[in-house]
């Protein structure tokens, strides 16, 4: 009889312990959730310092270079310098919403 409690109690122990390897906290099941998400984050990481890089570049340029200023200008306000003529091209059948 004590050998049978004792075989029990360790078969209740196992299946706790299966129990919380599979479904628990620490569980196979959300260290790869985990492991999932901790990727993407490092993606997302990877680009924004891309992007960061990229600003930085561009705020030297401005910093620097009066090319670079006159091409932002142009590009992202509409600059047109003096004598100058701007000319918008517009496809087929498409009217300015201007």
């Amino acid at each position: 009889m004590t050998a049978k409690v004792v075989l029990v109690g360790l078969a209740i122990l196992l299946g706790l312990s299966q129990y919380q390897l599979w479904f628990g906290t620490g569980s196979i099941s959300e260290l790869q959730r985990l492991t999932d998400e901790l990727q993407k984050q490092e993606s997302e990481n990877q680009r924004l310092m891309s992007r960061n890089d990229e600003l930085v570049s561009e705020i030297n340029a401005l910093k620097t270079d009066p090319e670079a200023i006159e091409e932002l200008l142009r590009s992202r306000f509409g600059y047109v310098k003096e004598g100058e003529t701007f000319v918008r091209l517009l496809p087929k059948g498409e009217l300015p919403s201007e």
